[in-house]
């Protein structure tokens, strides 16, 4: 590869040394140089650094003229790779996986050995790469966990390039923290996977093109995550009473929370919730279920009722179930995959409940 960048370089030496001088400074000409860099429009930062090489060569700086021509030869360098990364997708997007990763790592490579592994198109290769090697959700086969360790360093990598670049307040940060959460999570790693959806719900409400619905998925994993570290909350809940203390219930499950039947067009996805407000009778059955909201319909809700209606909340020894104010309490529903060729997702029957 280095020697057709080489090649391309001297082909494109001729108009290069021919251009005519720019009326700008080199000082000005640096700072645009750096703006298209760091947004990665490589054809201006080309045009710029030319414009750059001829200022220089016109004011008699050698040293300037030198350093802008190495610009120069990293910019063709770059557009190369581009290309590269162009392939590389459209390899995956036509059903190769395989050989768009083995060009992906190729990229990436090359993009550390000429020391732009924290530049703007840096973040495109390492993004690609972190969604290429993250398998399903469900994925308990042999090799899952080292791909899922390589998504990890992926966006690890994502992030410190955008650090480099200013841009650690992004869409693309945003983005490298929610995929890094994934691949916590489904490692089991439930300390770092909570630290991640933690931070990406302090940054993503900020950023302008937020959406309710990738927020509110990124709070029930946060919660998920939370909820396993720590075992004991499966089975005993604190609500806030009357006079602002603090009541831990203990839960008792006297009937299993089912998911709803799927219909024969109805496609189930992983992480659907419902959250209720429940008022308790005095020895903590449950009195009334509100339903609050109800993801994707309405079936949930009703799955949620007919289940955790049957439950208790027992509140502490001297505490009434009337004492307990109406509290809010939710569940995510699971997606779990079969090893069937015929038939690979149904329904969990298995729920957990949100704080």
């Amino acid at each position: 590869m280095k020697k057709t960048l080489m090649a391309a370089a001297l082909i494109g030496a001729v108009s290069f040394f021919a251009l005519p001088a720019s009326a700008q400074s080199q000082e000005s000409l640096r700072a645009e140089l750096q703006a298209a860099l760091t947004g990665n429009d490589l054809d201006a930062a080309l045009d710029l650094a030319d414009r750059l090489y001829n200022t220089a060569r016109a004011e008699n700086d050698a040293a300037g003229a030198g350093a802008a021509a190495y610009s120069r030869a990293e910019i063709l360098t770059a557009q190369s790779l581009q290309c590269a990364l162009r392939a590389a997708t459209s390899l995956q997007s036509a059903g190769k996986p395989g050989n768009g990763l083995d060009k992906l790592q190729d990229v990436a490579r090359e993009l550390e050995d000429i020391g732009q592994d924290q530049s703007g198109f840096a973040v495109g290769v390492y993004m690609a790469l972190a969604q290429a090697t993250l398998p399903p959700k469900f994925h308990r086969l042999e090799g899952a966990r080292s791909k899922r360790e390589k998504t990890i360093a992926y966006t690890n990598k994502t992030m410190r390039a955008l650090e480099a670049i200013g841009q650690a307040t992004s869409e693309h940060y945003a983005s490298a923290l929610m995929l890094g959460g994934e691949a916590q999570e489904d490692m089991q790693d439930y300390e770092a996977a909570a630290a991640s959806y933690k931070a990406f719900l302090e940054l993503y409400p900020n950023l302008p093109n937020a959406s309710e619905g990738v927020y509110e998925n990124a709070r029930n994993r946060y919660q998920i995550t939370q909820s396993e570290m720590d075992d004991s909350e499966d089975d005993t809940f604190t609500v806030t009473g009357k006079d602002g203390e603090e009541i831990v219930l203990t839960i008792e499950r006297k009937r299993e929370v089912r998911s709803p039947r799927a219909g024969k067009e109805t496609r189930l996805a992983d992480g659907a919730s419902v959250r209720a407000k429940i008022t308790l009778k005095a020895d903590g059955r449950v009195e009334d279920i509100e339903i609050l909201s109800s993801k994707p319909n309405e079936k949930y809700g009703e799955s949620f009722e007919n289940g955790v209606k049957h439950w208790r909340f027992i509140p502490p020894k001297g505490v009434s179930g009337t004492d307990v104010p109406p509290f809010e309490y939710g569940m995510i529903f699971y997606v779990t995959r079969r090893n069937s060729a015929e038939r690979r997702e149904m329904l969990a029957r298995e729920t957990r409940p949100v704080r």
